[in-house]
Parts: structure tokens; C-alpha cells; sequence
């Protein structure tokens, strides 16, 4: 996780804003200096920043890395962030209402500034939401989000829109229900809009003598991948989403994934366990939409809940 920190010396106040930068991911972070006349001011930017997986997940037996056979690459992921709220030391909160659309592929490796918070004390604990995207208030982040994707997201009501392809030289793709039934299968594209709004809450960041003044939200593309739900699994596998492309056409739907049974594509004999889940789990598309709750459990620090909006 990756955690831009306010840097304090005399007074003088370094944050993101908008004037010079680094390079990172072909995209430019922008930042400004300000001061502050007293020098004791905290001055808070809150940021979105790529987490593990989102430039691609590779192939092999390492940490991160896909156990059966598959590459992951995306073409575009989509959040919508809706408010962040800090918890401080004394007991204040103050809320940023930042309702932006965010491509994290387009996001340098540091993260984008979201908003800018002055004057305010580091945050002990915070609390954030990832609404559908709506009319007349969601808006891209620019330059890093395209309007055509705030306007994919709203039309389609999505909190989240994942796009990308996993391929593999001899990949299979395999009927959920007769597993001895295969097919060629080098290449599965999937393209999936999720509706459900999410809050996420009492987020604290696990290391208490690291100064806090900004916060990075730090989304990560690996959770769908993952065969625990409700924790972090080292083991990651992406056969399922080959097996899900029922009509073998080369991309696997979520229409398809509502007609998976996941007690057949998921079991414990393939290495799954979903008793995690804050819902039952019957369909594929079931799976997902619990592992995609995941994606913000860790963004900050470690979250203590997540509940439906």
C-alpha cells in the first residue's frame, strides 16, 4: 500500500496540488507547495492510487501471482468515490464529498489528488463510500478518468466497472457441469458493471507512528482472483473465468455468470472457500459481487466493516 506523506519542515507544507510533478504510468502527478503561517497546521490531501494487480497479474507459483496458468490484463478499471470522512485523535470529523469516476489503469503509481483538506489534525480512523455513479453529481477525475466513462458508469448504475482479458497459450475453457468437456480457449475477455454501493468503515492504518496527515486510498484488481472471501489469499486462479463462458464465444458475461452454479465452478475440491460471504452464494456472479466488496477492505490501512449502501 502506498501512503503520500505531508512533509513538515519549518514553515513549510508540502502537498498535492497542481503545479510541477513526477512521470509515473505515462500520466503526470501534479503537486503544490504551500505554507502555513504558523507551521503547526496539519494540511491533508486525500488521494486514489492503484493497488496490487491493477497494471496486470502474471502467471506462476510467487506471492501475486496466478497459480493455474493464467495472465490477467485490464483495460479499464473503474470506481466511483463518493465521501471520505475523518475520525481524529480529538474526536472531530470532517467529511469530503469528492463523487469522482476514477480509471485506476490511467493513475500514476503515487495516486491522484482527490480533494484537499487545511487545518485539519491526522485522521486516527476514516470511513469512505463507493456509490452508482449518478447523474448531475458523479464527474472523471481529469485527466485521469475520460467523460465517456463517467457516462458508462451512470447509465449502467455501477459502483464498479472491470474490463480486461486473461490468456493463456493452452487455455481451456471447460463446461462447469461436465469438467471432461473442454474447448481451446487462448483468450476469455470479460466486461463487468457492478451496481452495488458500498460503505466501508473504521478504517485504521496498521502502523500508529506513521504520520497520517494525507490518505491514499489504494484500490487493488486482485480480489475477484482470490479463493478465500472475508480475507487475503495468497492463492489466486482465474480458471473460472474461461469455465463461465458458456456459449465459448471468447467472453464471459455476467449474464453467464448468473446462470453458473457456484457449488460446481467453486468448490472446496478446486481449493475455494466461500463461507466468507456476507451473503449466500449460489450463482458465479454471487462470487463476484462478494469478492468485489473486498476491494476496499485494505484500501486504507485495514477497514473494520463494510455494509451496503
Amino acid at each position: 500500500m502506498s501512503l503520500l506523506l505531508g512533509l513538515c519542515g519549518g514553515t513549510l507544507l508540502f502537498a498535492c496540488g497542481d503545479d510541477g510533478g513526477t512521470d509515473s504510468g505515462g500520466q503526470m502527478m501534479y503537486t503544490t507547495h504551500g505554507s502555513v503561517s504558523d507551521g503547526l497546521n496539519s494540511v491533508g490531501d486525500v488521494l486514489a492510487a492503484p493497488g496490487d494487480g491493477v497494471f496486470g497479474v502474471q502467471s506462476g507459483s510467487e506471492l501475486g501471482q496466478i497459480r493455474d496458468g493464467w495472465t490477467v490484463e485490464y483495460q479499464k478499471i473503474l470506481v466511483s468515490v463518493g465521501t471520505v470522512t475523518f475520525t481524529t485523535a480529538s474526536g472531530g470529523e470532517v467529511e469530503v464529498a469528492t463523487d469522482f469516476v476514477v480509471d485506476l489503469l490511467s493513475l500514476p503509481v503515487g495516486g491522484a489528488l482527490l480533494d484537499h483538506v487545511d487545518g485539519r489534525e491526522k485522521p486516527s480512523a476514516i470511513a469512505f463510500t463507493l456509490p452508482p455513479a449518478v447523474t448531475d453529481k458523479s464527474r472523471p477525475l481529469s485527466p485521469f478518468t475520460l467523460e465517456q466513462d463517467v457516462k458508462q458508469m451512470v447509465e449502467g448504475g455501477y459502483s464498479l466497472y472491470v474490463e480486461g482479458t486473461i490468456e493463456k497459450a493452452d487455455g481451456m475453457s471447460c463446461r462447469p457441469d461436465v469438467p471432461s468437456d473442454c474447448a481451446p480457449a487462448p483468450i476469455v475477455r470479460f466486461r463487468w458493471g457492478l451496481p452495488h454501493g458500498l460503505a466501508y468503515d473504521d478504517c485504521v492504518w496498521t502502523d500508529p507512528t506513521v504520520p497520517q496527515e494525507n490518505v491514499t486510498l489504494t484500490f487493488p484488481a486482485v480480489t475477484w482472483l482470490q479463493t478465500v472471501i472475508g480475507g487475503e489469499s495468497p492463492t489466486l486462479r482465474a480458471q473460472w473465468i474461461a469455465d463461465a463462458d458458456l456459449d465459448r464465444d471468447g467472453e464471459t458475461t455476467i449474464a453467464e455468470l448468473e446462470q453458473v452454479d457456484a457449488t460446481r465452478l467453486l468448490s472446496r475440491r478446486r481449493g475455494y472457500d466461500l463461507s466468507g460471504a456476507s451473503q449466500s452464494i449460489a450463482t458465479v456472479y454471487d462470487y463476484l459481487r462478494e469478492q468485489a466488496r473486498q476491494i476496499g477492505m485494505r484500501a486504507w490501512g485495514e477497514c473494520g466493516s463494510v455494509t451496503d449502501l
